[in-house]
Order: structure tokens, then C-alpha cells, then sequence
């Protein structure tokens, strides 16, 4: 009897220990019906349960809805919390699930509402704005005045999530009273979740509600009051976003000046912005000229124009193009030829509009550099100027063009929607084979699309479909990449991100281009103010990878301010680029893969610049 017994825990004990890597090749092959995750899925210990919900929900296969369901009566209350979890993650799927299986996996995530984990039915809320369905909004609503602070933030949350993920089209006079009122939560992260449910669309029903909360003590509470009055436009309260020119931080300072560019007030700018310390203000000032539109203030744009900073400069070129027209001729001609990768790319930018240098644009699409080629080519697309249809043909029916030029033209294809482009297309299609195009195949598929419906009378292009990818198991395929500690060295100083057991495969193939000197030499070649700073790309353009894709580990990890995460061109689509938060950004949370966080040097990141490089990257 002992022996039966000792061998039983053995068994048990194996299970434990073999379910982890067993459960995540089978979450990396994405198998749509796996028997060894129904299986992990009963397994009596409970990391294995949990680990079998997390891959349910990271394949997102409808397959899986019964097991998931299931799990929401588990006895653990950490393996409820992963079902739930997944349940939200599986109606993010594309296509997501059809409306009676959401509203049925909606209908019983609500019923754990009544409980009294807090944890549990903050992620309830979460999955519920992920699935949606009917009365979800009214949950959310009322769980807006819960005694708990964190449950408070997440309705809000779930609220923006309804919307944002078109759930619902709009939100309720009493859901938007009710968010008002929590503008005065005595708990700042409730406070600062209510107004940014508000950030992404006009809601005149809180304009005033904005203009007190635009002036509170909280910062994210106050940058989020200004990005949503900015979505006002021109009835935005413009001398509420003048007075928060002074805020003590930058971030709020450059999204005042981006809301009175979008409402049509830069004469409101003083010269205090278009000095101020910082170049993300600056060149904020520079996109709210551009978007202003106002050509009698182009004078404004002079010392933008002659600054050292690369972010500035560049957008101050932009600006001068939409402005200044013809009389920015020299100056971009000039600004053409200019060394850095990032100005000279800005200025093609800008060039679009200008007859002048149509000339040079066509020559300069076959730059040696695919940066500046793309740019050219994405200002000859913007100008929409005749002889642009012969430009794209040849780009697309090229086996040779870049991925830039394809990408850039494929687009640009969807928007002409000409039939004449519709061979170019299919050879570009041909030409795309390969996992290094899914994302230009994306496009060109796209843009036949675009032009079968608005030329039905036009020849049917017939895409054939694309042999799918034999799998194989990646090579850091349970290799430990949690909990390192990796620097990266730049110009400005040193940045140190931890990694996350969240995303196993992301640390593993993370640290493993660290080793290989990867990410040595390469830029930060996308910064977006009160947004993402991004880098990591071999080819230094943004549509670069390292010759493999990885699979989304998706958790319950939020992108605060200072998470790293993974930019991709879809689902399961990562690769070695990487991007870091400036601010919180919950628009990308169960999305994108966190993978790690600053815990050093964010000081540092925020005063990156396009075109600043990662000297080294080690592991500390």
C-alpha cells in the first residue's frame, strides 16, 4: 500500500513539474483542440490548471469556451482568476465569438460579481468589457459606486474598453453622470480611470467636468482631462488648456499644447512653449502649428526649425510643409540632404504637397536607405498627384522592392482603390511569400479588397492562398528568460528593464539577442509623445525583425507607465523589437505582451530622441 501510494505522489508530483513546458508547446503551436490542454485543464495541481486556462486564452479558439467556463467554479481562487482572465481574452479573437456564445460566456463571468474577492471581480469587470453583450454596460455602471477603489477604476476601465472596443456606440446619460461623479473619487487611480474613459472620443456632456479636473492635483488625472477636452476640438474651454501650459510637468504641458493645436488656438502658445526645456513640449508646439493650420503663425515655427533636437526639427519640418508651401522650398531641399536619417526622412515628409520637388521625390524612392525611400514614397501617396499609379505599379510588381516600398505601396494602393493597380497587386502577392511579409500580404489583400468594392463592375482578383508555416518549436522553447535584469546603454545614459515570468518565450528570445549583440547599434526609431518610445529594429525603420515571429503571451499585466512590451503587425506576429510606455496606456492592455519593466533609468527614456541608438545591451 505505501508503494501504491509513493508512486501515486511520484505520478503527481511529475504531472506538476512536466505540465508547464508540456502545456506551453502546446500554447505556442496554437493548437485550436488540444486533448493535452483539456487534460492539463483537470490536472489536480493547481499551477497546471492555471497554466492550461492561460494558453486556452492566448490561442483563442472557441474550442476551449466549455473548459473555461468550467474553471470559473474552481476550487482554486487563483485558477478562477486565469479563467476569467481567458474568458475576456477569448472574445478579443479575430473574428471573435459569435454573439450568443459571448453573451452566454458574459452571462456567467457576471454571476461572480457577488462574491467578495476583490481581485476576482476586478477581473470580471476587465472581461466583461472585453465581452460585452447586453447589460454589460449597466454592470459596469454600477459597480462605478462599489466601496472598493480598485473595483471602481475597473468599471471605468470597462466602460472605455465597451466603447473603445465598439461593444456599445456610445455611453448612457446616466453611465456619463456617473462617471462625472467620479471625478472626485477620493482614490486618485479611480479618478484618473473615470476621465480616461473620455480620451478617445468627443463627449460634450463632460466638458466641464474636464475643465475642473484639468486643474487637479493628480498628473495623470490632469493630462487625461486635457487629451479628452482636446477631443472637443474647437469647443474645447481654451483658457482652461492655456493655464495648464504651466503645469509643472511636461507631459501636461505638451498635451495642452496638442489640444489648442486641435482646437484651432495656437495663438494661444506663448513663447514660453516654444522654449521650453523640454523638446517633447517643442515639438508638440510644431504638430499643433501643423494641425492649427493657421499660416499667418509659420513665423512660430523659425527656432523650431534650427534646433539641435531631431524630434523637434523633424516635426517642425512637417509643420513648415503644411504651412509655408512653396516658401518652405528651400529650406526642405536643403533639409534633404541633411545627415541625420530622421530629419532628412521628415523633410521627404514634408515635401509632398510641394510640386516643386516632385522630381526629387520619385529619385529619392529608390534611396539606398529604405527609411527615406518609404518617406518619399509615403509623401508622393499623401499628395495623391497624377503619374502616382505607374509609381505603385512598379514598386508592387518588383520581387526586388523592399519591405518598406512594398508595405508603404501596398497601402497606398487601398486607398487609390484603382483597378488598374489590381495586377500589380496580385504579382506583389506572389512576390510575398515567406513569414517575413504576413504583414505586406495583410495589405495587399486588403487593398484588392478595397478595390473589388468600390469596382465591382472592374475583373476579380483572385488571391491564392498562402501554404501555411510547418511548425516548429522555437529554441528558447522552455528556456528560463524570467526575472533577468538586462541594460541598455545609450548616449543619454543607462536603462534597466526586469523581465516578467509572464512571458516566458518573450524573456527567453529577449535575452538570447541580447547575448547574439542583437540590439547593439540598433536606433529608437519611433518616439511618440505621452505615448511609446520604440527600437530595437535591425533594419532601423520599424518593419525590421530578427528572422522569427513569436507567439502573443498575453496576461493580466497593465501597461503602466515605464512597461516594456512587444510592437507586432497582428496577432502571434512579435519579434525583437521592443517599445516602452511613457504613460499608462490601458488601450493596449490585453493586446500587446508586457514582457518587462524599467526599474531603472526612466529618465533616460524620456529623453530619447528618433534616431538615438542602443550602444550595447547586456545582461547585469
Amino acid at each position: 500500500m505505501t508503494r501504491v501510494l509513493i508512486a501515486f505522489l511520484c505520478w503527481q508530483a511529475s504531472l506538476v513539474s512536466a505540465a508547464p513546458l508540456a502545456v506551453q508547446r502546446v500554447e505556442d503551436s496554437r493548437e485550436p483542440k488540444s486533448s493535452a490542454l483539456f487534460q492539463a485543464a483537470r490536472n489536480p495541481a493547481p499551477a497546471a490548471r492555471r497554466a492550461a486556462f492561460r494558453a486556452m486564452g492566448r490561442i483563442q479558439s472557441a474550442a476551449y469556451l466549455d473548459a473555461l467556463l468550467a474553471g470559473l467554479k474552481d476550487r482554486d481562487a487563483a485558477v478562477r482568476l486565469e479563467a476569467v482572465f481567458s474568458l475576456g481574452q477569448l472574445s478579443m479573437a479575430e473574428p471573435s465569438l459569435d454573439a450568443q456564445l459571448q453573451k452566454r460566456a458574459g452571462r456567467e463571468v457576471a454571476g461572480l460579481l457577488a462574491g467578495k474577492n476583490v481581485p476576482l471581480r476586478a477581473a470580471v469587470l476587465e472581461a466583461l468589457g472585453k465581452l460585452g453583450g447586453p447589460g454589460t454596460e449597466r454592470v459596469a455602471y454600477w459597480h462605478l459606486s462599489d466601496p472598493d477603489a480598485s473595483i471602481r477604476g475597473e468599471a471605468a476601465l470597462a466602460l472605455f474598453r465597451l466603447r473603445y472596443l465598439k461593444r456599445i456606440t456610445s455611453y448612457s446619460p446616466g453611465t456619463i453622470s456617473r462617471l462625472l461623479a467620479n471625478f472626485s473619487d477620493p482614490d486618485p487611480a479611480a479618478r484618473w480611470k473615470a476621465i480616461y474613459a473620455f480620451t478617445r472620443w468627443p463627449e460634450p456632456a463632460a466638458k466641464d467636468s474636464l475643465a475642473v479636473a484639468a486643474m487637479g492635483t493628480e498628473l495623470w488625472g490632469r493630462l487625461f482631462a486635457i487629451r479628452a477636452l482636446g477631443e472637443l476640438r474647437k469647443e474645447a474651454p481654451a483658457e482652461i488648456l492655456e493655464r495648464a501650459l504651466a503645469d509643472p510637468f511636461d507631459q501636461v504641458r505638451a498635451e495642452a499644447v496638442r489640444a489648442l493645436g486641435l482646437a484651432g488656438r495656437c495663438d494661444l502658445l506663448g513663447d514660453a512653449v516654444f522654449q521650453d526645456p523640454s523638446p517633447h513640449v517643442r515639438a508638440a508646439a510644431a504638430d499643433a502649428l501643423g494641425a492649427d493650420g493657421a499660416k499667418e503663425l509659420a513665423y512660430r515655427l523659425k527656432p523650431l526649425l534650427s534646433e539641435e533636437s531631431t524630434l523637434v526639427r523633424g516635426q517642425a519640418l512637417l509643420a513648415a510643409g503644411k504651412l509655408m508651401g512653396e516658401e518652405a522650398a528651400a529650406l526642405l531641399s536643403k533639409e534633404r540632404t541633411n545627415p541625420d536619417w530622421w530629419v532628412r526622412s521628415r523633410a521627404f515628409m514634408a515635401s509632398g504637397s510641394l510640386p516643386s520637388a516632385r522630381t526629387e521625390l520619385e529619385a529619392a524612392v529608390k534611396d539606398p536607405d529604405p527609411r527615406i525611400g518609404g518617406a518619399a514614397l509615403e509623401a508622393l501617396a499623401q499628395s495623391n498627384g497624377p503619374g502616382l499609379d505607374p509609381i505603385l505599379d512598379s514598386i508592387l510588381s518588383d520581387p526586388a522592392s523592399t519591405l518598406e516600398l512594398r508595405g508603404i505601396a501596398a497601402d497606398a494602393a487601398g486607398e487609390r482603390k484603382s483597378p488598374a493597380l489590381s495586377s500589380a497587386l496580385a504579382k506583389a502577392w506572389g512576390n510575398s511569400q515567406g513569414r517575413e511579409w504576413s504583414e505586406v500580404r495583410d495589405s495587399i489583400k486588403k487593398a484588392v479588397e478595397e478595390i473589388a468594392k468600390s469596382h465591382p463592375e472592374a475583373p476579380a482578383v483572385v488571391l491564392p492562398p498562402v501554404a501555411p508555416e510547418t511548425y516548429r518549436a522555437p529554441e528558447w522553447l522552455g528556456r528560463a528568460g524570467a526575472s533577468a535584469s538586462v541594460v541598455l546603454k545609450t548616449g543619454r545614459g543607462e536603462i534597466e528593464i526586469v523581465l516578467s515570468p509572464e512571458a516566458p518565450m518573450h524573456g527567453a528570445a529577449f535575452l538570447d539577442g541580447v547575448r547574439k549583440g542583437r540590439y547593439d547599434k540598433t536606433p529608437w526609431h519611433r518616439i511618440v509623445t505621452n505615448f511609446v518610445v520604440q527600437g530595437g529594429d535591425p533594419r532601423g525603420s520599424g518593419w525590421g525583425d530578427a528572422g522569427f515571429s513569436l507567439r502573443d503571451e498575453i496576461s493580466p499585466l497593465r501597461f503602466d507607465r515605464g512597461m516594456v512590451g512587444m510592437p507586432k503587425a497582428g496577432k502571434d506576429t512579435c519579434g525583437c523589437q521592443l517599445f516602452v510606455t511613457l504613460v499608462p496606456t490601458p488601450h493596449l492592455d490585453g493586446r500587446f505582451t508586457v514582457f518587462g519593466q524599467v526599474v531603472r533609468g526612466m529618465e533616460v527614456v524620456d529623453s530619447l530622441e528618433p534616431g538615438d541608438l542602443i550602444l550595447g545591451a547586456s545582461l547585469k
